[in-house]
């Protein structure tokens, strides 16, 4: 495989063009991923669906989406990062319409598997596209804030479903095959073709998980881990303050606070600080937050202060310099695999965090105690993890 010589200035221009296209494809998968927690309970109410009806709708999401992020990253071994892009937003518009029509929800079932297999490829596509096609000292500043933009999307659908489902459970999915489809009127950059060289004799599974990006998959379990907690605290938050659920609301908007100052961050440094000091930091934060929500004793400004800190550290993590690093690990030609093997290692992570956190919440002789055991043993986790971060690459490979 070649690498890609460096884009021109002289299509400055017409990759801003471009670039709503990409922005459109992470808010689609940000608001996907906000809303869901609200359609679960509102089918229920509609159509009398059991718990565990409504629960697969989540699970077979997910399980199509670890098929679908290894299977993009693959394919694009054969064939261009953008045509796979589009391939995906418009499958995200089919299985939007099916999911808003199809009676009840058993069939209902199969459009969400269609969505994960649609949604799960986009932001590791986006992020290949960029690395593929922009100047790499621009890299850092698109990637932060492609992560900014998926974000935003994700609190305006946790904050605006609710006054969206008084249209019926099945709005959200209409809501989001629309962003799909207006996603999909703007134009992305000219699909390169995958050219084939020396480094063509190399399966795609060795470059996706060599030795170049080893130390980005370790720090990919531990972001994973980290995303896991998050869905933790307000639970931490009632068995530690004795609150109930609704008062837990206040408390977390240090945690969303630290994660768009981490993204700021990341935006405005990357190029120039490179990937080490942010991941390095973003894990010192997680971790010392989890210490401040969990070891300190219990109290509303401690409790902040360590949801503040959490946030910070995981949206550093989950920010864009784990697939900065994986941008120059592994040459241009090869991003789709590098980037897709960054998202499925990141849900990986998130899945084992969370198959981890409930098993130990239940092994204490309190509930309190055994959250706060899972949680710190969540955060001696994220710390091993810390340990790669000398591993990751400084620049970009040489060309090959």
């Amino acid at each position: 495989m070649t690498d890609l010589a460096e884009p021109s200035p002289a299509t400055a221009a017409a990759l801003r063009r471009r670039l709503p296209a990409l922005a459109g494809a992470a808010v689609t998968a940000g608001f996907e991923a906000g809303a869901i927690g609200f359609v679960l309970p509102a089918m229920r109410d509609a159509t009398g669906a059991t718990a565990q009806q409504a629960s697969w709708l989540l699970s077979v999401f997910v399980a199509a989406t670890l098929l679908a992020v290894p299977a993009s990253a693959l394919a694009t071994h054969r064939w261009p990062a953008t045509r796979l892009l589009r391939a995906c937003l418009a499958l995200a518009v089919a299985a939007g319409a099916l999911a808003s029509v199809l009676p009840g929800p058993g069939p209902v079932l199969l459009a969400r598997a269609l969505q994960g297999l649609a949604l799960g490829p986009l932001l590791p596509l986006v992020a290949a596209v960029v690395v593929m096609h922009w100047p790499a000292p621009q890299q850092g500043r698109l990637l932060g804030g492609l992560s900014l933009a998926y974000g935003l999307s994700f609190i305006v659908a946790t904050v605006g479903t609710p006054w969206l489902l008084q249209w019926g459970w099945r709005a959200a999915f209409v809501v989001g095959a629309g962003l799909a489809a207006l996603t999909l009127a703007w134009p992305l950059p000219r699909a390169v073709p995958v050219r084939r060289g020396s480094a063509s004799r190399y399966p795609p599974w060795r470059l996706a998980f060599g030795r170049p990006l080893l130390a980005v998959a370790v720090l990919a379990l531990g972001t994973g881990v980290g995303q896991a907690v998050l869905v933790w605290v307000p639970t931490l938050a009632v068995t530690r303050l004795g609150i109930d659920m609704v008062a837990t609301a206040p408390l977390m908007v240090p945690m969303l606070l630290g994660g768009l100052a981490a993204t700021g961050l990341v935006i405005r440094t990357l190029d120039r600080l490179g990937a080490r000091p942010l991941v390095l930091l973003g894990s010192a934060s997680a971790v010392a937050g989890l210490g401040l929500a969990v070891a300190v004793p219990a109290g509303r400004l401690p409790f902040m202060a360590g949801s503040a800190a959490l946030g910070f550290g995981v949206g550093l993590l989950s920010g864009g310099p784990l697939r900065y690093a994986a941008a120059r690990a592994l040459p241009r030609q090869a991003q789709g695999l590098a980037q897709g093997g960054v998202a499925w290692i990141t849900d990986l992570g998130l899945l084992a965090g969370s198959l981890l956190l409930g098993h130990l919440a239940g092994r204490g002789d309190t509930a309190r105690s055994g959250l706060e055991l899972a949680l710190g043993m969540a955060g001696l986790a994220i710390a091993l993890c810390a340990v790669a971060v000398p591993g990751l690459p400084r620049r970009a490979p040489p060309a090959r």
